[in-house]
């Protein structure tokens, strides 16, 4: 129960921090910009009884040794509950045009055509299983520490993923790894490998082993 709610508070405090370094960026670089607090989201979202899990940096960032900025939220949500997500948050958020996709809903900021809000539908096969291997923390969840893990190795093999983002997620991925290396759950991360791709274990146990001995990484 310790280990837990320590887990929790600094989910908290990650989440907080992101929040606030781009209220920063936004202040100095970009006035104007349209910000999306990811409170409000968790609190839209549950106020309407919509199964979600909090992903992307918000959802990652208290696996990471130090929290960073963003610009978007990004939640998966329950296939049954997307309909009603999206009504909900344009309710909420009336001033971002709605852009609709197949694996995702976008919500923009109508000054830059940026997104703030992803709302991902759980289609690909990665997705499918995240709701499975969840945390919670307080009021919203977030991928466990090895579905966090696998979520950033499935955007790093993603042929649709550009090279700029690779490169971000890579970092990412090896700060949890650095950060999380002793409570690492191997078997459950090489498991869920295979779900991302043939080959996936061997291909993220080698990068895990290459991260640890500070080899470098080929994106």
């Amino acid at each position: 129960m310790v280990a837990v709610s320590r887990r929790q508070r600094n989910h908290e405090r990650a989440l907080a921090t992101s929040s606030v370094l781009t209220g920063y960026y936004r202040d100095m670089y970009r006035p104007g910009m349209s910000m999306v607090s990811p409170k409000k989201v968790i609190r839209l979202l549950n106020d309407a009884k919509v199964r979600f899990v909090l992903m992307g940096t918000h959802g990652l960032s208290g696996w990471r040794s130090l929290p960073r900025a963003t610009q978007d939220v990004d939640v998966l949500v329950a296939k049954r509950d997307h309909t009603k997500a999206v009504r909900v948050l344009r309710e909420g958020f009336p001033k971002l045009v709605v852009e609709e996709g197949v694996i995702v809903t976008r919500f923009k900021d109508p000054q830059t055509d940026e997104p703030r809000i992803d709302l991902m539908r759980p289609l690909q096969k990665v997705y499918q299983i995240v709701f499975r291997h969840t945390e919670k923390m307080g009021t919203y969840l977030v991928p466990d520490l090895e579905m966090a893990l696998i979520s950033k190795f499935a955007a790093m093999v993603s042929p649709h993923r550009t090279k700029p983002r690779k490169i971000q997620d890579v970092a990412d991925f090896a700060d949890m790894v650095t950060h999380n290396q002793k409570t690492i759950d191997m078997a459950k991360v090489t498991r869920l490998a295979e779900q991302v791709s043939a080959g996936g274990k061997k291909e993220i146990v080698q990068l895990i082993d290459d991260i640890l001995a500070g080899r470098p990484i080929q994106v």
